[in-house]
Order: C-alpha cells, then sequence, then structure tokens
C-alpha cells in the first residue's frame, strides 16, 4: 500500500534521485487524473501528462523527423529535427545537377491549375506541349537586316542616324506647350515607351493702379497724415493725434476727463433710470488724488443721518408719542398672571406665571402649586396583595404580576407573605410594601416585572441557612472569637490544631490516614520519580518522567478552510498540561487506521495539522506523543 500524502511536498529545490513515476499498461488503468498528474506507460514507453481533460504524451508521438537517404526521395531538407518543431523543405540548390540531356522519361513537378493539385510531368510530354513547326523562311525590312530560306541565319539591325529639329516659337500668357518628360528603352536602343506633358503658362498679370489713399482721422483725431499713392519711393509716416475736446484734457503723456464746464464727460453720459446700492460712482481720491470707483451702499453709509420720523409697537412692546421725535418705548410686563404679557417681578422681587395642568410633561414653566401638587400625589397608597400570587385585596381579582395597570408611586403592603414575582430571592412578610418605579400602562401587551417596583420592608425575620434576616454569633470553641462592626461580623479562628482537628480523613490508593487527635500530622512522602519539599508553609511535589513520552489520541474536528488548504488548529494543553507543542510529535492516521502525511506547523502551546483542499471534521485523528 502506498503511503497517502495530503499536502504538497517541497523539496526547497533539492535533488529527486532515482525516483519512479508510477508505472500504468494504459490510460484506462491510470484512472481519471488531475492537472499536470503523470504516469509512464510501459507499453509505449512514454511518458504521458493529464492535461485538458486528457492523457496526452509528455513528449509527443513523432520524437524525430529525418531528410531521407534514398535515392528516389532526395532533394527533402530538415532542419532541427529533433524539434521542437521542425523545419522541412524542398533543397532544390543541394541536389545534383543534371549530367546530360533530358532524357524523354525524365519527370518535373508541376501545379495543375484545373484541378489545384500538385503532379509529376515528363520532359516528352512538356515538349509535346509547345508549340510545333519548321520555319521555311525569314524575310527582314529595314532596319532589320539578314534573313534567309535555310540553315542558321543571321538577324541584324542597321544604324539609324539621329537627326534633330528645331521649332522656334514665341510663348505668350496663357500659351500651352508640350514636353518629353520621360522616354524608354531597350538594350538595343530602341524606343519602348514615352511620355508627352502639356504644359500652360500663366495669365497676364492686371495693371498696377497709383490711385491715391487718403486717411483722415475720426472723432476725437487730429492731423491725419494726408494722402498717400501706392508708388512709394520711401516709407510713409502718418500721424493720428487725440484731439482736446468738451470734457477731454490732451496731456503730454495721458488722456484726461475733464469734469469742470459744460457738455463733460457727466453731462454727455446717457440718463439712468434707477439706482441701485450695488451701482458704482467714479470719484477722486483726494489723500492721493487717483481717480477711483465707490459703490452707492458705501456712499450712503458716509452720508449724514436723519431723525427717525415714526416708530410702530411690536409684540409685548408700547409706545408713547409715537410720532415725535423722541417716542417712549415700555415693555408690557405684569407682576399678574396675565396672558401675552412679559413676567415682571413685584417689590418683592418675585415673577407670576400660570400654573400648567397637573402632569403636565412640556416645557412650560413650572409654579410653587404645580410642584407642590406634584409631590403630593407622587406616592399613592393602592391596597394590600398577596406576595406569593399578586392577587390585590380590593376583591376585583386583579393580579398585580399580570394584569394591573402600574403608575410610577403606586404602594402595595404584602398582607399575605409569598415570594415577589417568584423570585426565592426576595420574600415578603406580611407589613413588607412595594413603590412602583416604572409605569406599565398595557400589561397585557408589556408585562410587569419585579425591577419595576422597590421592596420595602418593614420588619426583618430571624436568619435561616437560606434567609436573610436578624442574626446573632454565638463564638464556640476553642480558639473562636467574633467581632462586629457596622453590621459586618468577623470570626477568628486562633487555634492552629492544639485543640481542633485540621483534617479528618486523608484518603489513598492503599489505606486512610484518619485525623483522630489534635496533635496528628499528615505527611507527604516521595516515591518512585516523585519526590517532596516543604519551604515555609509551601509543600512542592515534583514528578520525574523516567517511564518514556506521554501519548494521547486527537480527533481532528473545527478544521478552518481557506486558500485551498483545511487546519485544524489543536492546542495540547489540553493533552498535556504546561507543555510546549515544539516538544510534541504529531502522527496522521486515517479512518482506516493508515499513516497519512499532512504539513504539521507548531507555535506556542498550538499545533496545526494542514491538509490541501477540503477536509471534513472527524476524518483523520493524530497521535500525539510528549516529550519534552
Amino acid at each position: 500500500m502506498a503511503i497517502d500524502f495530503l499536502n504538497n511536498v517541497s523539496l526547497n529545490k533539492n535533488e529527486l534521485r532515482q525516483a519512479r513515476i508510477e508505472n500504468q499498461t494504459s490510460d484506462a488503468n491510470a484512472g481519471t487524473g488531475v492537472e499536470g498528474q503523470l504516469y509512464f506507460n510501459t507499453i509505449d514507453d512514454v511518458l504521458r501528462v493529464w492535461a485538458g481533460g486528457t492523457w496526452t504524451s509528455v513528449s509527443g508521438d513523432i520524437t524525430e523527423v529525418q531528410a531521407s537517404t534514398t535515392a528516389s526521395l532526395l532533394g527533402i531538407s530538415v532542419v532541427d529535427a529533433t524539434g521542437p518543431i521542425p523545419k522541412i523543405g524542398i533543397d532544390i540548390n543541394g541536389s545534383d545537377a543534371l549530367g546530360g540531356t533530358a532524357n524523354a522519361a525524365d519527370t518535373l513537378l508541376i501545379y495543375d491549375s484545373d484541378v489545384a493539385k500538385n503532379k509529376k510531368i515528363t520532359v516528352a510530354n512538356l515538349v509535346a506541349a509547345a508549340p510545333q513547326g519548321d520555319i521555311t523562311a525569314v524575310t527582314v525590312t529595314s532596319p532589320i537586316t539578314g534573313g534567309g530560306t535555310s540553315g542558321s541565319i543571321a538577324i541584324g539591325h542597321a544604324n539609324q542616324a539621329n537627326t534633330p529639329t528645331t521649332d522656334a516659337t514665341t510663348l505668350a500668357f496663357g500659351a500651352t506647350f508640350d514636353v518629353y518628360t520621360d522616354v524608354t528603352t531597350n538594350a538595343t536602343g530602341h524606343v519602348t515607351d514615352h511620355e508627352i506633358t502639356t504644359f500652360t503658362l500663366p495669365s497676364a498679370p492686371a495693371a498696377p493702379s497709383n490711385a491715391t489713399i487718403t486717411l483722415n482721422g475720426g472723432s476725437g483725431l487730429a492731423d491725419a497724415g494726408g494722402a498717400f499713392g501706392l508708388n512709394q519711393a520711401g516709407s510713409e509716416t502718418i500721424t493720428f493725434n487725440v484731439g482736446a475736446g468738451a470734457g477731454i484734457q490732451v496731456n503730454a503723456n495721458d488722456v484726461a476727463i475733464d469734469y469742470s464746464g459744460s457738455n463733460n464727460i457727466i453731462d454727455a453720459a446717457a440718463d439712468g433710470t434707477t439706482i441701485v446700492t450695488a451701482d458704482k460712482i467714479i470719484y477722486e481720491d483726494a489723500t492721493d488724488s487717483i481717480v477711483k470707483e465707490i459703490s452707492v451702499a458705501s456712499l450712503l453709509a458716509l452720508a449724514p443721518q436723519g431723525d427717525v420720523t415714526g416708530i410702530d409697537a411690536g409684540t409685548y412692546i408700547s409706545i408713547a408719542d409715537g410720532g415725535t421725535a423722541t417716542p417712549t418705548v415700555n415693555a408690557l410686563g405684569t407682576t399678574a398672571a396675565t396672558a401675552s404679557r412679559l413676567v415682571a417681578r413685584d417689590a418683592s422681587g418675585y415673577g407670576y406665571v400660570v400654573t400648567p395642568a397637573s402632569g403636565d410633561s412640556t416645557t412650560k414653566i413650572a409654579t410653587t402649586a404645580f410642584v407642590q401638587a406634584a409631590v403630593t400625589g407622587l406616592l399613592e397608597f393602592k391596597g394590600g396583595f398577596n406576595a406569593t400570587s399578586g392577587e390585590l385585596d380590593d376583591g376585583s381579582g386583579n393580579d398585580l404580576y399580570t394584569d394591573v395597570v402600574i403608575q410610577v408611586g403606586d404602594y402595595y403592603v404584602v398582607t399575605t407573605a409569598g415570594n415577589f414575582f417568584g423570585n426565592t430571592a426576595t420574600p415578603l412578610t406580611v407589613g413588607d410594601s412595594v413603590i412602583a418605579q416604572n409605569a406599565v400602562p398595557a400589561p397585557g401587551t408589556t408585562a410587569p416585572v419585579e425591577g419595576d417596583f422597590i421592596v420595602v420592608q418593614s420588619d426583618t425575620d430571624l436568619a435561616t441557612n437560606s434567609t436573610v434576616g436578624l442574626m446573632f454569633i454565638n463564638p464556640t470553641g476553642s480558639g473562636i472569637t467574633s467581632n462586629i462592626s457596622a453590621g459586618q461580623a468577623t470570626l477568628t479562628n486562633s487555634d492552629k490544631g492544639s485543640s481542633q482537628n485540621i483534617f479528618k480523613n486523608v484518603g489513598s490508593d492503599s489505606g486512610t490516614a484518619v485525623a483522630d487527635n489534635n496533635n496528628d500530622t499528615l505527611s507527604v512522602v516521595g516515591a518512585g520519580s516523585v519526590t517532596t519539599a516543604v519551604v515555609g508553609d509551601v509543600l512542592t511535589i515534583t514528578g520525574v518522567n523516567t517511564e518514556g513520552a506521554l501519548g494521547d489520541r486527537v480527533v481532528l474536528t473545527g478544521g478552518n478552510t481557506t486558500g485551498g488548504l483545511t487546519t485544524f488548529a489543536y492546542n495540547i494543553t489540553s493533552s498535556f498540561a504546561g507543555g510546549t507543542a515544539a516538544y510534541v510529535k504529531c502522527e496522521v492516521l486515517s479512518a482506516a487506521g493508515q499513516t497519512v502525511y499532512a504539513d504539521i506547523t507548531r507555535s506556542g502551546t498550538t499545533l496545526n495539522v494542514i491538509f490541501a483542499g477540503t477536509v471534513a471534521d472527524s476524518a483523520y485523528v493524530a497521535l500525539l506523543t510528549y516529550v519534552g
């Protein structure tokens, strides 16, 4: 049986020596693989890999391509015969040259265009396909020379004289003429082609005009410079000057606005219709003599203010002599609780407002009367009740625990003892009382609970072993004293064993130690690998492992699957108290008891067993051995 590895195995770039791939006789025997799985086919002697859902030869079916050495198959050339991509071609230049005249039975490779297929053809068939017949005579005409009617004849070309001609022609505007721009000849000098290009001369230009251009200055401009023609012997200078006028001053270096006199810039501008505070006005700043702008709003703020000519009264305000220059404004206050009036203080400093309705929870001002009424009604006696059943004593049959509407301040007295809301920790006796601290307006929807009430005990009973109550301490026995301070009782035992039994019986695997007198001593004696030591009041028992390592069997549960791995983390202190994971050996078993191999990591007290893929809980167990 093969060893089962359940996680990836890393050799950390070390050699895998003398390893053997799985041997199978067929793909079927190899079974369905996973991507990248290998096996060796012992029948075909090839290494196969599972890729794309099938078994494929790693090396391929063809391992090498070779050119044939058979005489009848020569002419094929192979480059990179062993791959990975061999190159095959027809080697024409490397073939042997034909030693003599081609035999009629020799064959050539041709392409048959009729059937789109490569075929062979004999020399005889190729010759037969050429045009046939005998030449009986060759007749020539000038400038071709030679010819004849038999044998081998010579044909030549007679020299030809080249006599150029000259054609004198005067060209005019818009005329056309042809030019040889390209002439092509063959090796014998014959012209095989030529190119003629037609050129057209441009039309005659228009006759130049010497018209006069006159520059006149517009409004505000003077010294336009007069008139000048197109035909200038030199540069022409034209000067324009700004002319002074009403509202404009022309200085040496600038043009300024003249605000004095008639028809100045203000008078010349268009009249406005409305003016708003955001409108701008031009002014001269007297501090620096610079012309600036100012908004109407800023200008109005600088103007002297007028007198108030009228004033109207608002809410809680009265006006006396409102039409005069000095009206009197008074606040409408009162020392009485008067509507729509401000609260004023009386001679003693008190203010008065209307008392809100009882129970009002708004932000209105609370008067003394409102507070007194609220305090008076805060605590309301409702009657007695049975602390066991919760039934009221008013004969209504209502149950305080289930169906009674409760208001804050409701006061009930216990007439029948019992546990409050059935809680044994809150026993009530006759005369005890409870006060509601939370309202329960709809007990049918939200039932009251014990916490909705404050328990007030009217008396305290004698305490028992299970009931809080009154008690006293009666210290008895040798060395036992008591002290009570601020309700806290302290018991002190000063006897260290002279008259009291510290222990009674101490059992063991082989017997029992009995404390039958006050001076008995319990001795802890070490044996085997166990030693004891006492320092002061501390007894130390030390065990030494002399019998081998400690072990445990743990079922792997609580796995966490992430990133393609399932990790089972186990705290080894659950098996070896005080141990460290670094001192724990781990062997993983399958459910069938087979040892499998997973990745084991250790950190502190945690031992991690890591599997590849998703692994269910309880599928494997770990055998742990502590060797610390």
